[in-house]
């Protein structure tokens, strides 16, 4: 008996050595994506510790619920969160069966580059979701007011860029096609992609789409 609590021990301490240790190596992802996206989005894409992915996505369903109580959803953080990881597999799925005929590609790859790439995506919500209580509507149109609307705009222009940047390169390593091939598949993408966040904002599911 006394062995097997030893034992049992010994694992929930390795787990949470481990988990602990794949929470730093994201953050610290989050910083190299930043700094070195090219270097940083190709290592992820060799990468295979789940843990990473518990906690990207944990971190999402965290922001939904935290929406869910601010603004007073009409739909819960679940079903919120069950939509997104429907569009999620999706996605990356059109990508992976578009790119598997010419290349031996990997189904990992692109859940891993992808899930990363949704960290652009998580930063701005929950900066809009921290402003609206910080600064919430309706704002002056004074100087503040204004400068505070640029800053703003920029800011969601720069986490554009960094997200634009790195979906491409989650498409490069993933796929591994050229640029050519990559946009034309980004363009059949967004054949379904528009108007299924037409659908989604049309019955107030996502007014931006969390992708």
């Amino acid at each position: 008996m006394d062995f097997r609590i030893t034992i049992n021990r010994k694992k929930l301490a390795q787990t949470t050595t481990d988990f602990l240790t794949s929470f730093l190596t994201v953050i610290r992802n989050y910083f190299l994506l930043i700094i070195f996206p090219y270097k940083t989005v190709r290592k992820i894409s060799f990468s295979d510790d789940r843990n990473q992915l518990l906690i990207i996505f944990g971190l999402i369903f965290l922001y939904f619920k935290f929406i869910y109580y601010l603004r007073g959803k009409p739909y819960p953080a679940t079903l919120l969160f069950f939509i997104f990881i429907i569009n999620f597999t999706v996605t990356i799925s059109f990508f992976y069966w578009l790119s598997k005929s010419s290349n031996k590609i990997l189904f990992s790859s692109f859940v891993f580059t992808f899930s990363y790439s949704l960290l652009p995506t998580l930063t701005w919500f929950f900066a809009s979701s921290l402003l609206y209580i910080l600064l919430p509507p309706p704002r002056t149109i004074s100087l503040l007011g204004r400068g505070f609307s640029i800053f703003f705009f920029a800011f969601s222009l720069s986490l554009l860029a960094w997200k634009l940047i790195l979906v491409y390169l989650s498409l490069r390593f993933s796929t591994r096609l050229g640029i050519y091939r990559i946009i034309y598949m980004i363009f059949l993408y967004m054949l379904w992609f528009i108007p299924c966040t037409v659908f989604l904002y049309h019955f107030k599911l996502f007014r931006v789409p969390f992708i």
